[in-house]
């Protein structure tokens, strides 16, 4: 994994949206998908995963009385355990799912949103998605 640090907000953009110049459509079409964290020291851990002990078990649990409890919502129509996780994790629900964007500009607004935590650095995370395989 390479880490480099920016030195400043012009440096932080030309590594944002290195390699992003696509020539064929004259676009910046990036083949990353990028995370915002802000502590650098925080791993890519879910929200799920955070809660700590038997995590694994707790998901078919939470998930169940979500759906239970969850009215006129969207996943109804499509019932599908991936809708309904994408849509209680957007509602603050612990899930083994973690959010990614293709927009570097997000990632970095996730990475500073947080005055609490000012006083550590940020980072982004920037992942190949062309280069990602399933092994």
């Amino acid at each position: 994994m390479k880490v480099t640090v920016a030195e400043n907000w012009s440096h932080l953009q030309q590594l944002l949206f290195e390699g992003s110049w696509n020539d064929s459509i004259n676009r910046h079409r990036a083949p990353y998908a990028y995370r915002g964290v802000t502590n650098a020291t925080y791993p890519l851990n879910t929200s799920l995963m955070r809660l700590g002990g038997k995590y694994w078990d707790l998901e078919k649990h939470l998930l169940r009385n979500f759906r239970k409890y969850a009215h006129d919502m969207e996943a109804q129509t499509r019932n599908s355990t991936w809708n309904w996780l994408t849509i209680a994790q957007h509602h603050g629900l612990p899930s083994r799912l973690l959010d990614w964007t293709y927009s570097p500009l997000i990632a970095t607004h996730f990475a500073t949103a947080d005055l609490d935590d000012y006083s550590s650095d940020g980072a982004v995370w920037r992942v190949n998605y062309h280069e990602c395989v399933d092994q």
